[in-house]
């Protein structure tokens, strides 16, 4: 049997459980939100070779950046006047405004089963663990295949937005956008993050954008509405977040047979991301990006 063909059997066994760690760290600023996930990808996963699933959310609000886009799109003094972090991702792709989501990470281990070379191999079966969990919380979203032709569309590299943009899948509803996803290789890890939209306050990302070629504030969040859907759209009630963060973890659970061992972060782990706060690209903080 080949490597590929092996990682799949033990992805879908149910004989033996494959053990995870599971963070809920709650809700942190940008910087740290983002430093907790660079730590465990490049540090903490490697040493222990346990995958994580974490979720987590966002106070303040903020707008985090791909890793190569440029702070000049935005309005950085309005930013800090609503209070609104800027933040820049360890992956790639547009900006996304965090606040009314759960926020999820997780991070593979080379070697684990769910570790692939092929992008797409690895991001479909994280998207099955999520799918499993937004099932389970009454969401019957699922994973769209978009043509290359349709994902290439839209001029993704001049669009602003992770969520007006579409990749080659992603989880949808009705055609809609749910979640928003990113993807990092390290040299020993995959780290994936990415939003499950809850409420439309990420719709207010069209406030602290520099719009240009006539695009009218209104034009850009109506752009982002006719896009995008949300968890409280589709149930037609407000979420839990607790709630669904519990379904999510217990999608990831019956999915793949997974045993989580609930290990909140070590106060050496805790040390290691305070230290790398201290250089950690802060947009409009004390590592102004210009």
């Amino acid at each position: 049997m080949n490597a590929r063909g092996s990682n799949d059997a033990r992805i879908n066994s149910t004989d033996a459980m494959d053990e995870w760690r599971f963070l809920n760290t709650g809700f942190s600023d940008g910087v740290s939100n983002m430093v907790i996930d660079e730590v465990l990808a490049t540090k903490i996963v490697p040493e222990t070779n346990v995958p994580v699933l974490r979720l987590y959310g966002w106070k303040p609000y903020a707008i985090s950046l791909g890793y190569h886009q440029s702070a000049k799109e935005f309005k950085l003094e309005k930013c800090a006047q609503d209070n609104i972090d800027l933040v820049r991702r360890p992956t790639g792709g547009r900006a996304v405004f965090h606040a009314e989501e759960v926020t999820y990470s997780v991070i593979i281990p080379r070697g684990h089963c769910f570790f692939s070379e092929d992008i797409f191999t690895t991001y479909n079966r994280i998207s099955e663990g999520l799918l499993q969990g937004l099932h389970q919380f009454g969401v019957n979203a699922e994973l769209v295949h978009r043509e290359e032709d349709e994902a290439k569309n839209g001029a993704y590299k001049k669009s602003v937005p992770c969520f007006s943009t579409s990749a080659r899948y992603e989880i949808a509803f009705d055609g809609k956008k749910l979640v928003g996803s990113a993807q990092r290789r390290y040299e020993n890890s995959i780290l994936q993050h990415g939003s499950i939209l809850t409420g439309e306050y990420h719709l207010n990302l069209a406030k602290y954008v520099k719009l240009r070629d006539g695009i009218t504030e209104e034009d850009f969040r109506q752009q982002l509405a006719d896009k995008t859907i949300t968890v409280s759209q589709i149930l037609a009630k407000p979420v839990n977040w607790e709630a669904l963060a519990a379904a999510l973890r217990m999608g990831f659970q019956q999915k793949f047979n997974i045993q989580f061992i609930d290990n909140p972060l070590t106060s050496q782990e805790i040390a290691e991301v305070k230290q790398r706060r201290v250089t950690y690209p802060n947009i409009g903080g004390n590592h102004h990006e210009t």
